[in-house]
Parts: C-alpha cells; structure tokens; sequence
C-alpha cells in the first residue's frame, strides 16, 4: 500500500519549499514547521557551540519567509532542549509556537562532549523577533506527560476540522504519541483524544551499507528524526546512515506510518524518501502538515539538512512536500507558473521567462516558457536567470533549446544547477546567442 486515507502516496512524486535555506547558526536543524496565515516557515536548530555549549539546550527558532525561502529573523530558546519536534499556529497576525522546554534531561555518555539535553515538558509561546525566552520563566506554561519522559515534544495538525497536538514521549524503550484537541491544551486542559500510539525506541548502535539490508538489521540501526500526525496517520520520520567505509551520508532516509484507529502500521516495511537525491549530506530533519492556500492542498513537508560549501562546518535546510491531491487528467501540478530573475544584461522575449513543475506519470519535469535576448549577443557559457525556491533541482538539469540561427547552428543548452542558477550552454566569441526559445524544455527534475 502506497497512497494512505490522506491521499498521499509515499513512493510518488513530491514538491519543494525551502530549498538549501541558510540558517542564522551553524548547526543542523531539528525540526520544522508553517505558519500559512502568516506566510512563515519555522526551523529549529541547536544553538551554536561558538556560543553555547552542546548541553545546555539551548535552541535558535528561524523564521523564514514562505513565499520567497528568505531567512526573516530568529529568536533565542534557552534551555529547552534538543528540538524533537514544533508545531506553529497562527493567532490573527502572530504565531504561536509548540516546542519542547525545560526541565532538561542529559544523557551521560563516556565523552562527555557528547552530551545531548532534552527537554522534559512541552510548552507554547508567542514568537518575538529577536526575543530571548527563557524555559524556567514562571510565566511559562508548561505541560509534563503523565508518568514523566526521558524526552518529549508536540507537533500541530491545522489539516482538521478542529487543530489537533499531538505529544510525543520517551519511557524507557519505549515511544508513545497521543493527540490532545490544540484549543484546550492550549488553556491547559490536556484530555486525550483515543488511545496512544507506541512504537520501539529506535538507538541506532551501527550504520549499514548503502544497499537497503533486511528489515530487521535497518530497524535496530534506525534513529529518530520527527513525526507529525494528519488526520487519521500518525507519520514517523527516520534515518540510517552508511558505514564509515562507504561516506557515512546520505545514508537510507525512510518513512513511516501508523494509524490512529487501529495503532497498528500502515505499511509491512518503512517507506524509502528519494525525494532531493543530489543533496550530499541529505540527513533528514523534521516533519511537518499545512493547508496550502494557494491550493486548500493539505501537505505533509519533510525536511534535510546540508552542508554548506565550501567547508561543510555549516548546514542549511531544505523542505520538500507530499501532494494530498490526485492528478488532474494525468496531471500534477507541484509549482504553478512563476517568473525567473533575469541576470543582468538579460531581457526578456516576447514572453517573460517563467517556470513550473509538473508531474505526469510519476515523473516530475521543470518546464519553461517564454525567452530571452541579449544584445550584443552572449560569447560564452552565462547564467542567464535565477530560479525561484520552489523550482530549483537537487541535481543539474540539462536540456536543449532553439536560439538564434547563426553559421548554421541554431540549438543551445541550458542547464540548471542546485542554486537555481539558469545558464545557456555553447555561445563562443565568434557565434554569438543573441536570443533563446524556452518554450521547448521540458526536464528531468528531482
């Protein structure tokens, strides 16, 4: 079974967000999450150890813009913990946040600069730019899972009728989820809605080869990466990185499912994410469901983190999306039509440039339309346009275009690169391309 009661279909084709996103610190992010009244993205990462040590906990909240995959501002969250999971509502024109908070919990391991903190309640709060809030403010409402947790955090379901949050709690060798209605925990009446779902707490002890192993040698080396509940299916997000002696990363990202009404797996075996296959660290990073409103489309957004070239010291995010709708006639329109930025010295045509992604037969294609020109002509390989967030590839895209007869030759190439950059391949000093037709493309995208 690949398509679920949401109608997302696990092994079909998925859209993009953010795409390799710069965050306001070095670290990884840890979860994700929007705010579509607002038009934000949230991503949690671990404050930077330039300025906080591992332990103590402390988090960054970035704000992004939605529309545009600009970074906007951030806040700092002192002392609560690791980031397991955000949940973001808006409040007219504010946003609320759902996290994990203090008190900490640290793990003791031999070295222990590998320390990691998590937090032991959950809590929600009103985002401020550039605020610091701090865990141990009284003021701080704050909800802790019957019977204690090694480690919690909620996520925010907007895709039902009435918001649902859902808590995520560790006893022992265990991981129970329960939902909660988000209008009366959010006043601090915390009633369960049905039964917990539980699954085995995952701790990975090894890595595995990058050719998928049997079920049970991946389970025991899987380690938790997020969940989200959408409707009736609770999604659980993991990861299993390669041996040392074939690169560590990507590793195997895979997805889970569990239905609420029965508690019991939707699928015999995790799912495989191909989605962003060039990314080259690619680790997986935080679930999350929203309400499209361009579309009314619920979503279910899954996010990776990547190094940022040159160094790799840094890491940025990406966040991709499951469709919840059929194709229309064959057709799935993943980004509707955009307009490119044109580089400098580059007009558009008759048409302006734009783009979008479409899906047909469970292959998803860039397509182009209108043109452009350059006078006195372009002499060599020249970016000629900027893709837009949502469109930009994980892998170079190549295909080939008309131009300008000129000796005879009258094709070029265009290609298009993991930063979005649009480039026409083939112009030299002395055949120059004064004009290309992009009406034609029509790529691979992944």
């Amino acid at each position: 079974m690949t398509t679920d009661a949401n109608g997302i279909d696990t092994t079909g084709p998925t859209g993009r967000l953010i795409h390799t996103a710069d965050l306001a610190q070095n670290p990884a992010p840890q979860a994700i999450a929007t705010d579509t009244k607002n038009e934000y993205v949230f991503v949690l990462q671990l404050e930077s150890q330039e300025t906080a040590e591992r332990t103590s906990g402390n988090l960054i909240l970035n704000r992004f813009n939605r529309q545009t995959g600009g970074w906007l501002d951030s806040m700092q969250l002192v002392g609560f913990g690791h980031g397991l999971a955000l949940g973001a509502e808006p409040v007219g024109t504010d946003t609320y946040l759902w996290t994990e908070c203090g008190p900490l919990r640290v793990t003791t391991p031999e070295d222990p600069k590998d320390a990691v903190a998590y937090g032991t309640a959950v809590t929600r709060f009103k985002y401020a730019k550039g605020g610091v809030l701090k865990a141990d403010d009284t003021a701080l409402p704050k909800f802790t899972p019957p019977g204690g947790s090694l480690a919690t955090g909620p996520s925010y379901d907007p895709t039902t009728p009435a918001a649902t949050v859902t808590l995520m709690h560790v006893r022992g060798t265990t991981r129970y989820f329960t939902r909660y209605g988000a209008a009366k925990a959010a006043v601090g009446t915390w009633t369960p809605i049905g039964a917990p779902v539980s699954i085995t707490r995952t701790q990975p002890t090894a890595t595995v080869a990058p050719s998928l192993p049997p079920k049970p040698e991946l389970e025991k080396n899987l380690s938790f990466q997020g969940f989200q509940t959408m409707g009736d299916v609770l999604y659980v997000y993991q990861w299993a990185k390669y041996t040392e002696a074939n690169g560590t990363f990507p590793g195997h990202t895979l997805l889970r499912r569990f239905s609420w009404t029965t508690g019991a797996p939707i699928d015999p075996e995790p799912v495989v994410v191909t989605s962003a296959p060039g990314l080259k660290r690619r680790e997986p990073e935080g679930l999350a469901a929203e309400i499209d409103p361009a579309t009314g489309q619920a979503r279910l957004l899954f996010g990776f983190s990547n190094t940022v070239p040159p160094d790799g010291g840094a890491r940025d995010v990406t966040i991709c999306w499951y469709p919840t709708e059929p194709p229309v006639d064959g057709v799935q329109v993943l980004a509707d039509w955009e307009d490119l930025t044109l580089a400098e010295g580059v007009r558009p045509g008759a048409e302006r440039p734009r783009g979008r992604l479409v899906a047909l037969a469970g292959t998803t294609y860039l397509q182009l339309r209108g043109g452009v020109s350059a006078s006195p002509g372009l002499t060599k390989d020249l970016r000629i346009a900027t893709l837009p967030h949502r469109l930009r590839p994980t892998v170079t895209l190549r295909h080939n275009a008309p131009r300008n007869n000129n000796k005879g030759r009258a094709i070029c190439r265009v290609e298009a690169d993991i930063h979005g950059e649009l480039w026409v391949v083939g112009a030299t000093a002395d055949n120059t391309i004064t004009w290309v037709d992009l009406d034609n493309v029509s790529a691979v995208w992944r």
